[in-house]
C-alpha cells in the first residue's frame, strides 16, 4: 500500500518529475538548515582562499628578465638533460649477456659412447676378429652394416678407419678427451663473430644454462669462432699418435662436425638489463635554497634559469581567489550534504541530527581558522627567524594540528562521524597546499587520533591519542620524504620529525581543552566520557542517596553495570555508557524502595496485600520516578534513556499470572498490556545489554545453591531466548552473534562470581543461629524473591 500511494502522488496532476527531484535533494532540510550550511560554507571557504603566494613569470630561453624571482622557499627540479645523460652511461656499462650451453659436450659425448658401443656389437655379431686385417668382401660386409645403422652420425672417411681400429674404447676415449677440452670453451658463429668482438668492449655477462649461474667475461682468449675452435682441436693431434697423418687429419675432420657454437647472443633479456639500468638511475636534482637569487632583473635566461623557474611554477601555481572561493565552496558544500543524507539515512535514529551536523562544522570552522593561522605563521617565521629548521615553511606546516579535529568530533559524537570528518579535513589540507603529501599526512594523523579515543576513560587517553598522532606523524614524514626521494640527512630530518611529534601533542591539547568545555555538552546536549566519568564517581549526590535509601538496589545496580561493562566490551559497544547507565537505572526505586524485594530488610513482602494491577503500577513507576530523578539531578540525555528502555515493553509474568489464577482462568478479562513496562524498547546497543544483564543478574540471585557453569549457561540462555520472543531487541541494531558474545562474557563473570571456597575451620556459616525476636528468613527462592 505504501508504494501504491507513493505511483498515486506521482500521477498527481502538477506533481512534475523536476519538482520529485527537488523534494528528493532537499532531503528534509529546512530553510534555517540551508542558511546555517551556506553561513558555513562561505567561512569554510574564506578560511582556505588566498593562501599562495603571487605567481613565477613565465620567462623563456633567450628572454630578458623584467623582474628579480627569488626563491620563496627550498625545492629540487630534475637537471633532465643530466639524467637522460647518466642512463645513456648506464646503459652502455652495462655488460651484454651471452648464454653459454653447457650441455653440448655432455649430449656428445653420450652419442659417441653409444655410437661406439653399437659399432663393437656389430663386429662382434659379425664374428669380426679383434685384429688383423680384413678380407675385402668382409670388410665391404661390416662398412656397409655399419654405414646403414650409424651413418648419419659418422662420416664415411672416418668410418673405415674407426672399423680398421675396431672402434676399440681407447680410441674413443681420446675422442671424447680431445672434444671435452675443445666444448668446454665458448664457440661463437662464425657470422656472429664481429659483434662479439664489438660486445667485448662493453662488457660481456656469461649465463650458464645450465646452472643458471653467471659470471663476467673477463678472458676473452678462451672465446673462439668456429674456424679457431678446429684449429685448436688440430693441437692434439698426438692424442692419435696410433694412427698414421692421413688417418689422424680424416679423424679430425670428423670430429670437426661437433664443433658447433655453443655461446650465444641473448639480445631480449641483454635490452631488457640495459632498460632497467637506465630506470635506476635516480633523476638527478638542483637544488634550491630559499632566497637564492634565481634571476635578477635584465638578466638573460640561459636553460638552467628556464628549469628552475618552470619548477617554480609547478610548486607554486598561482589561483585567482574567485576561482579558489567557488572550487572550495562546491567541495564543503557536497560533502555537508553527503553527510546530511548519510545521517538522514543510515542514521536516522540519532537524537538531534541537525545538532550533531552544527557541531562538525563548528569544529570544521575551528579546525581550519587553526591551520590558516598557523600557517601564516609559519611563513612568518621561515622569513624572519634564522634559524635553519625554520627557513622551510614546509617544515612547520607538520606541526600543525591536523588532527585535533577529527578527535574533537570522534569523541564529541562518535567514531563514525569522526573518521568522515578527517576525509574532509585531508582533502581540503591537501587543496589548500596543493600537495597530495600533506592531505595522506593529515588523514593518517586523524586517524591514528580517532582508533585512539574510541572511549575516553582516563585522562591519560587523550595524552596516549597525542603521543599516538605524533608517533603516525614521524613515521608518515619518513614516507613522505622517501616518495619524494629526499636526501636522508640527520640535520634535516630530525627537525621535521620533530615537528610532526609537536603537532601530534598540540592536537591532543586542543582536543582536551575544547572537550573539557562545559558549555558544549549543554548547548548540544551531548554525553562526552568524562561527564561519564564524572557520573561514574559513586559519590555523586544521586547514588549516595540510593546508597542510603535502597541499599539493595544500589548493590544490584553496581552488579548489573560490572555485567553490562563485560559485555559491551565483548562486542566494541560502549562499555564506558552502559556501566554509568547501569549505576543510574534504577534510582526511580528510591522512592518506595520498600517495594522492591532487594530492599524488604524485615523480609515482609508488602506486595502480598496489593491487587496484581497495583503491584504492577507501583513497579512500573519505577521507571517513570527514575527519569522524574533523572531530570531533577541534571543527568543526561543518554542516561535517561537507558532508564526508560532497560525494561523496554516487558511483561511482568509473576503478577500476570497471579491476575491469572485470580480470574479462575478467564484470561479474557485481563488485558496483558496493563502487566507489561510502559516501554520504549531498547533502541541502542547499549541499552540491549543493560537489559539482558538487569535480567540475568536478577536470576542469578534465586539459585538455591551454589549453581554450576551449565546452570548459569541454561538460566542466561532462557532469559536472552525470551527477550528475543519478545520482540524487545527489534527496534535497537544488535546482532545475533553479538548476543552470542553478550552472553559468554557474562557467564564468565558469573562463573567466577560463585566460584568454590575452602570452608573455615571451626565455622558453619550454612547454620543458622536463632535470636530472640528474629523473624523467619523465606526460601530465597520462593515466590515473592522471584516475583520482584
Amino acid at each position: 500500500m505504501p508504494a501504491m500511494t507513493r505511483l498515486g502522488k506521482r500521477d498527481r496532476p502538477g506533481h512534475s518529475p523536476l519538482r520529485e527531484v527537488f523534494e528528493n535533494l532537499r532531503s528534509q532540510l529546512s530553510r534555517l538548515d540551508l542558511l546555517i550550511g551556506i553561513l558555513a560554507i562561505l567561512i569554510l571557504a574564506s578560511l582556505l582562499i588566498g593562501f599562495h603566494v603571487s605567481p613565477i613569470p613565465d620567462y623563456q630561453i633567450g628572454d630578458i628578465a623584467s623582474q628579480e624571482v627569488r626563491a620563496p622557499q627550498d625545492f629540487a627540479y630534475e637537471d633532465v638533460a643530466a639524467t637522460a645523460a647518466e642512463r645513456e652511461k648506464a646503459r652502455e656499462l652495462t655488460p651484454i649477456l651471452y648464454e653459454f650451453d653447457g650441455t653440448l659436450a655432455v649430449r656428445i659425448e653420450r652419442k659417441l659412447k653409444d655410437a661406439f658401443a653399437t659399432a663393437r656389437k656389430i663386429l662382434a655379431e659379425r664374428r669380426v676378429p679383434a685384429k688383423g686385417p680384413l678380407a675385402q668382401g668382409q670388410r665391404s660386409e661390416v662398412l656397409a652394416g655399419l654405414q646403414e645403422s650409424l651413418g648419419q652420425f659418422i662420416s664415411p672417411n672416418a668410418m673405415p678407419i674407426l672399423v680398421e681400429q675396431r672402434f676399440n674404447p681407447s680410441l674413443e676415449g681420446s675422442i671424447i678427451r680431445v672434444l671435452d677440452v675443445v666444448l668446454r670453451g665458448y664457440i661463437v658463429d662464425d657470422q656472429t663473430w664481429p659483434q662479439f668482438l664489438r660486445d667485448q668492449r662493453k662488457g660481456i655477462r656469461v649465463r650458464d644454462t645450465a646452472s643458471q649461474s653467471e659470471r663476467l667475461l673477463d678472458d676473452a682468449n678462451i672465446v673462439r669462432n668456429r674456424t679457431a675452435a678446429r684449429e685448436y682441436m688440430r693441437q692434439f693431434h698426438l692424442e692419435f699418435s696410433a694412427l698414421n697423418g692421413g688417418e689422424s687429419l680424416q679423424l679430425l675432420g670428423f670430429m670437426d662436425t661437433f664443433l658447433v657454437p655453443n655461446l650465444f647472443y641473448n639480445q631480449a633479456e641483454s635490452e631488457a638489463r640495459r632498460i632497467a639500468a637506465a630506470s635506476r638511475v635516480r633523476p638527478i636534482e638542483v637544488h634550491v635554497k630559499q632566497g637564492k637569487i634565481v634571476v635578477r632583473s635584465g638578466e638573460e635566461i640561459d636553460p638552467a634559469v628556464a628549469a628552475q623557474l618552470h619548477a617554480l611554477r609547478n610548486l607554486r601555481r598561482p589561483r585567482s581567489p574567485g576561482g579558489q572561493f567557488l572550487g572550495f565552496g562546491a567541495i564543503i558544500a557536497i560533502f555537508i550534504f553527503g553527510l546530511w543524507r548519510y545521517l538522514i539515512d543510515y542514521q536516522a535514529r540519532r537524537r538531534n541530527l541537525r545538532r550533531q551536523i552544527l557541531l562538525v562544522l563548528l569544529v570544521l570552522i575551528a579546525q581550519f581558522a587553526v591551520v590558516r593561522l598557523l600557517s601564516a605563521l609559519a611563513a612568518i617565521l621561515g622569513e624572519r627567524v634564522a634559524i635553519e629548521a625554520f627557513r622551510a615553511p614546509f617544515n612547520l606546516h607538520y606541526a600543525i594540528p591536523f588532527a585535533f579535529g577529527a578527535v574533537l568530533v570522534a569523541l564529541l559524537v562518535d567514531i563514525n562521524l569522526g573518521i568522515i570528518t578527517s576525509m574532509l579535513v585531508a582533502a581540503l589540507t591537501g587543496l589548500f597546499y596543493e600537495d597530495a603529501y600533506m592531505a595522506a599526512y593529515a588523514v593518517l594523523g586523524c586517524l591514528a587520533g580517532i582508533s585512539t579515543v574510541r572511549q575516553f576513560k582516563d585522562r591519560a587517553t587523550i595524552l596516549r591519542a597525542g603521543i599516538t598522532i605524533g608517533l603516525v606523524n614521524m613515521a608518515a614524514i619518513l614516507g613522505i620524504d622517501a616518495l619524494r626521494e629526499t636526501p636522508l640527512a640527520l640535520s634535516d630530518t630530525l627537525p621535521k620529525v620533530g615537528f610532526g611529534f609537536a603537532g601530534g601533542m598540540l592536537a591532543s591539547a586542543i582536543a582536551y581543552l575544547l572537550l573539557t568545555l562545559p558549555i558544549l555538552e549543554r548547548v548540544f546536549k551531548i554525553t562526552t566520557d568524562i561527564r561519564l566519568l564524572e557520573l561514574s564517581n559513586l559519590n555523586t549526590k544521586v547514588l549516595s542517596e540510593l546508597r542510603k535509601k535502597a541499599k539493595g538496589t544500589f548493590t544490584h545496580s553496581l552488579e548489573v553495570g560490572t555485567l553490562a561493562e563485560a559485555a559491551a566490551e565483548a562486542i566494541g559497544a560502549n562499555s564506558l555508557l552502559v556501566r554509568v547507565g547501569a549505576y543510574y537505572h534504577d534510582i526511580g526505586k528510591m522512592k518506595k524502595p520498600e517495594y522492591y524485594i532487594e530492599n524488604q530488610e524485615d523480609y515482609v513482602n508488602k506486595h502480598d496485600a496489593l491487587s496484581p494491577n497495583m503491584s504492577c503500577l507501583i513497579l512500573a513507576s519505577h521507571v517513570i520516578d527514575g527519569l522524574d530523578l533523572a531530570e531533577e539531578y541534571g543527568l543526561p540525555q543518554d542516561i535517561r534513556d537507558l532508564i526508560k528502555q532497560h525494561h523496554g515493553t516487558r511483561i511482568m509474568h509473576y503478577f500476570y499470572r497471579k491476575a491469572l489464577d485470580s480470574m479462575n482462568g478467564r484470561s479474557q478479562e485481563i488485558d496483558e498490556v496493563d502487566f507489561r513496562y510502559p516501554g520504549p524498547k531498547p533502541q541502542t546497543r547499549e541499552a540491549a545489554i543493560l537489559m539482558i544483564a538487569d535480567a540475568v543478574h536478577g536470576a542469578s540471585r534465586t539459585f538455591h545453591e551454589q549453581p554450576s557453569p551449565a546452570q548459569l549457561q541454561g538460566m542466561i540462555d532462557r532469559l536472552t531466548d525470551a527477550i528475543l520472543a519478545d520482540g524487545q531487541l527489534d527496534d535497537c541494531d544488535i546482532t545475533l552473534r553479538e548476543i552470542g558474545l553478550v552472553k559468554e562474557a557474562m557467564l564468565n563473570l558469573l562463573t567466577g562470581r560463585y566460584h568454590r571456597r575452602v570452608d573455615y575451620p571451626g565455622y558453619d556459616f550454612n547454620k543458622i543461629q536463632e535470636k530472640p525476636g528474629r523473624i523467619p528468613v523465606p526460601n530465597p527462592g520462593s515466590k515473592h524473591a522471584k516475583a520482584v
